[in-house]
């Protein structure tokens, strides 16, 4: 059974918040190191105001920048009065916000970190290489495009597995400290 996977920071990040993530081609400057390298200064415009997650944040630290963005959703439209589906709320309560919510609170959402960004042009190839390293630690996926994969049949390795796989291929090609 092929299951098509999107990776990319979007990806990773959209299980703490299922609201799309409103585009933007700005990007802030971070730190970047590729397998084994010392790290080198990637410059890029800058977010004004805008969060940008960076690839050795923590779990609670990228959670804090969605759950801005997610107070300011409520603060905008208290009554969540927009149509469609939309995350659950603390209280397991499905929340939609209107789009004037979500356009006022776009400066709020957490943009890709930098390394794993479509505007960063080192993105497609980093991303092939990515690809790459989880072949080569046994899991067998398909570039489908640069930012996502598919499996390529059906896979042996357990899910927990395949998952350090791929967290520890981010971070040997994207970069990023903390494993």
């Amino acid at each position: 059974m092929k299951l098509r996977l999107v990776i990319g920071a979007a990806v990773l990040l959209l299980s703490a918040c299922s609201q799309a993530a409103p585009p933007s081609s700005n990007v802030a400057s971070l730190q970047s190191s590729n397998a084994g390298t010392p790290s080198t200064a990637v410059t890029a415009p800058s977010d004004g105001d805008q969060p940008r997650l960076r690839m050795d944040m923590t779990e609670e630290e990228k959670q804090r920048l969605f759950d801005a963005y997610n107070a300011c959703l409520a603060e905008k439209d208290p009554n969540a009065t927009g149509t469609g589906t939309g995350p659950a709320g603390t209280d397991g309560k499905r929340r939609v916000y209107s789009d004037e919510a979500k356009n006022a609170c776009a400066k709020k959402w957490p943009l890709p970190p930098w390394e794993m960004d479509s505007d960063n042009p080192t993105f497609k190839d980093n991303w092939h290489k990515n690809v790459q390293c989880i072949n080569s630690r046994g899991m067998k996926v398909i570039e489908t495009e640069p930012g996502s994969w598919t499996y390529d049949g059906e896979q042996t390795l357990p899910e927990e597995e395949r998952n350090k796989i791929q967290k520890e291929c981010e971070q040997e090609v994207f970069g990023g400290g903390r494993k």
